[in-house]
C-alpha cells in the first residue's frame, strides 16, 4: 500500500508543479501584453508631453503606512504642478477615496498643489475615486472628458492607460519619479494582483 500511497503523491506535486507553471505562464503573459499596449502613449519629460484639456491625478495620500513622508505622492503632486504650470493642461481632475474616518485622498492632493501654486479654480475634486477602475470610468462618464492625461508613477500609469484605452477613451500617461522595485516591494507586488483584478473590473 505504501507505493501505491507514493504513487498519489507523486501525482498530487506533479499536478501542482503544472498548476503553478500555467499560472506563472498566464500571470508573464497578462504582464507583457499590459506594458506592450500602452508603451508608447507615456512621457516622462512634460515638454514632450501633448497637451489635453484635462489631466486625471491619481489618489494618494502624503503619510505612509508607517507614518513617514510618501515619496509616490510628493512626486506625484509635483508631476502633476509640472504639467499645470508648463501649460501642458488646463485643469486637474483629482480623484481618490474619502471616507468617514478622515481619508480624504482629493484634499490632501489639493492642498499640497495649492503650495505649488496651483490655483484652486484650476482643479476638480472627485471624492468617489475609490480605484483606479472607478478614477477612469468617472472621468469619461460622470466628467464627460474623452481626452486626458493620467498623472501616477509609471507603474501605476501602465494599468490605468490600459483601462482607459479598453473603456474607450483617448489617455496619455505623464509618469511621475518613481522608486525602484527593491524600495517599493509592497506596492510592486500589489500591483501584480491588481493587473490580475483589472480583468475582473472589465469583463465584469
Amino acid at each position: 500500500m505504501n507505493w501505491i500511497y507514493r504513487l498519489d503523491l507523486t501525482k498530487l506535486l506533479y499536478g501542482n508543479i503544472i498548476v503553478a507553471i500555467m499560472l506563472a505562464g498566464a500571470l508573464l503573459s497578462n504582464e507583457f501584453l499590459i506594458e506592450h499596449r500602452v508603451a508608447e502613449q507615456q512621457y516622462a519629460d512634460s515638454s514632450e508631453v501633448p497637451c489635453n484639456r484635462v489631466a486625471l491625478v491619481l489618489g494618494t495620500l502624503p503619510v505612509a503606512r508607517d507614518g513617514s513622508p510618501n515619496p509616490f505622492f510628493r512626486d506625484r503632486m509635483l508631476a502633476a504642478a509640472d504639467l499645470y504650470c508648463s501649460g501642458k493642461v488646463q485643469q486637474l481632475l483629482l480623484s481618490g477615496a474619502q471616507n468617514s474616518w478622515g481619508y480624504n485622498e482629493p484634499h490632501e492632493m489639493r492642498q499640497a498643489l495649492l503650495a505649488l501654486g496651483v490655483p484652486a479654480e484650476a482643479m476638480i475634486l472627485d471624492r468617489e475615486g475609490i480605484n483606479t477602475y472607478t478614477s477612469i470610468t468617472r472621468t469619461k462618464e460622470v466628467f464627460g472628458f474623452e481626452r486626458f492625461t493620467i498623472v501616477s508613477q509609471a507603474y501605476h500609469n501602465v494599468r490605468a492607460l490600459f483601462i482607459a484605452e479598453e473603456l474607450g477613451a483617448k489617455a496619455i500617461g505623464f509618469n511621475a519619479k518613481d522608486l525602484p522595485p527593491i524600495r517599493a516591494k509592497r506596492s510592486w507586488l500589489r500591483e501584480r494582483g491588481s493587473r490580475v483584478k483589472m480583468w475582473l473590473d472589465l469583463l465584469g
